[in-house]
């Protein structure tokens, strides 16, 4: 059987967060790109009027030549780093807003199964699954109220007996 290709609006499982997120990482990225294309182009623009201003390149020339492209490869370089730093800790804030919510909703989820509907739970405001643990919340009484009616109904079908 072959894979159905993944349409491209079914990406978008959460479109307010994905959008959200992709806009912030897009918008930060644009602006440390276009930080150090700034930075650069005015170490390349001094490299072009340094070349102007002296017909004849001579080794000081030369020299400042070489230590403007140095400059221009070390703001490219620190350019990228930031932009990797910030790319790890936006991975980071973004798992830590989904991992740390699916570990306390484990936690609910096993605290129900073992019979403790009373246990309480609750996640940070900002937290992605959020409407998951209300849902559990909500769950918790019914399952309460069906075991509560399941242990009456086995005691009064001992009791006929």
């Amino acid at each position: 059987m072959a894979q159905q290709q993944r349409k491209i609006s079914n990406m978008l499982v959460q479109p307010k967060f994905q959008l959200k997120l992709s806009f912030v990482y897009m918008f930060v990225g644009g602006l440390i790109l276009s930080v150090v294309g700034l930075v650069v182009l005015q170490i390349t623009s001094s490299v072009e009027a340094l070349m102007n201003n002296n017909p004849v390149i001579d080794f000081r020339v030369q020299g400042q030549i070489n230590d403007l492209m140095l400059q221009c490869v070390q703001a490219s370089l620190v350019g990228f780093g930031v932009f990797v730093l910030f790319s790890f800790v936006f991975a980071l804030v973004v798992s830590h807003r989904v991992a740390g919510p699916q570990v306390a909703i484990g936690a609910y989820i096993e605290a129900l199964k073992q019979g403790d509907y009373d246990y309480q739970r609750n996640l940070r405001p900002n937290d992605e699954l959020n409407d998951i643990m209300d849902a559990l919340k909500a769950l918790a009484p019914i399952l309460k109220a069906r075991d509560k009616n399941l242990l009456i109904n086995r005691q009064s079908d001992q009791d006929q007996r």
